[in-house]
C-alpha cells in the first residue's frame, strides 16, 4: 500500500472488525482453546503487522496460553505492533514481561502467552515447526495457492489454518464513474497472484483432500457516516487504498494519464466530502491442513 503502513493498518482496524465472519472467529478460537495440551498452543502468524489479530483476541479475553511466533518482513510495522500489544495488555490488567525479541503476556489465572517477534520471510520461519496452526490475515492472497499450501504443510503438517480477510478478486467504488471498469481492471492486473485468491485456495485445498471447514464472505465495506465524514479513522484507510490504486494503474500504463487523472480527482473530491464508498470482496477460510 502507498503511504504509512502503520497508519494504514491501524486505520483498517474498524474495517477489519466489521468484515470478520462469526463462523471464522468461532472456529479459530475453538482451535486455540483445544490445541497444545499442557504446554499450550503453538501458532505461527504470517504478516503479523501491528499485531491486530493478537490485540483482537486480547480484547475478547480469548488469548491462549503457549507460544505465538509473529512474523513480518517490515521491522517498523512489527515493532509498532509489539508496543501496541504490550500497552493493550497492560490496560487489560495483564502482566507484561519483555526479554530480547520475546514479550510474555500473563493472565490473572497464571496462564502465559509468549509472543516471539521475527523479522523474516515466514517461509523460512515455517521450517522451525511443527506448529499447531498458522494464521495469516490479509496475507494468503500475496502468494500462489501452491505456495500457501506448501507453507502450511511445512509449518503445521497435522494442524489447522486460519486465513481471514483473504482477497477474492473484486474491488468496487461508489458512486459509479464512467471509467471505473478500465481503472479497476488495470488495478487488478497489477496484483500478482491476487485474482480470485480465496476461491482458488479453497479449490486447491479441496483438490488436496480437505476442503475448508469454514468459507465465509468477509468483505471490507467503507461508507460515509452521513455527516460528511467516515467512522473512526476510515478516511485514512480509504485514502491509502485510493492512492495505491492510482499509483499502481499509473505505473502500469494501462489507462491514459488524462483519464486516470480525471478519475482520481473525482474520487479524491468524493473522499474529502465523505461521499466515496468502497468494497473489496474477501473470504474467511479455516480448516485442517491437507
Amino acid at each position: 500500500m502507498e503511504g504509512d503502513d502503520v497508519a494504514y493498518l491501524e486505520a483498517a482496524a474498524t474495517v477489519d472488525e466489521r468484515a470478520h465472519s462469526a463462523a471464522g472467529d468461532a472456529a479459530f478460537r475453538a482451535a486455540l482453546a483445544d490445541a497444545g495440551g499442557d504446554g499450550g498452543v503453538r501458532v505461527l502468524e504470517a504478516g503479523a503487522g501491528t499485531c491486530g489479530v493478537l490485540r483482537r483476541l486480547l480484547a475478547a479475553d480469548a488469548l491462549p496460553a503457549g507460544e505465538w511466533v509473529a512474523v513480518d518482513t517490515d521491522e517498523r510495522v512489527l515493532s509498532a505492533g509489539r508496543h501496541r500489544l504490550a500497552a493493550a495488555a497492560r490496560a487489560a490488567g495483564r502482566g507484561v514481561e519483555t526479554e530480547g525479541s520475546t514479550t510474555t503476556l500473563r493472565s490473572p489465572d497464571g496462564g502465559a502467552l509468549r509472543v516471539r517477534f521475527r523479522i523474516a520471510d515466514v517461509r523460512t520461519v515455517a521450517a522451525e515447526g511443527p506448529f499447531d496452526g498458522v494464521v495469516a490475515r490479509s496475507f494468503a492472497d500475496l502468494l500462489a495457492p501452491d505456495d500457501v499450501l506448501a507453507l502450511l504443510r511445512t509449518a503445521a503438517p497435522d494442524g489447522w489454518y486460519h486465513l481471514p480477510l483473504t482477497f477474492d478478486g473484486a474491488t468496487r467504488f461508489a458512486p459509479s464513474h464512467p471509467v471505473d471498469d478500465g481503472v479497476v481492471d488495470a488495478f487488478h492486473g497489477t496484483m500478482r497472484e491476487r485474482g480470485r485468491a480465496a476461491t482458488l485456495l479453497a479449490g486447491r485445498f479441496a483438490e488436496a483432500g480437505t476442503p475448508p471447514a469454514v468459507d465465509e464472505r468477509a468483505d471490507w465495506v467503507v461508507e460515509g457516516d452521513g455527516d460528511g465524514g467516515y467512522p473512526a479513522d476510515e478516511a485514512t484507510f480509504l485514502r491509502t487504498v485510493l492512492d495505491t490504486v492510482v499509483a499502481s494503474v499509473r505505473e502500469s500504463g494501462a489507462v491514459a494519464d488524462a483519464t486516470l487523472a480525471d478519475w482520481a480527482e473525482t474520487r479524491e473530491d468524493q473522499l474529502d466530502r465523505g461521499a466515496l464508498g468502497y468494497v473489496a470482496e474477501n473470504r474467511d477460510l479455516f480448516g485442517r491442513v491437507p
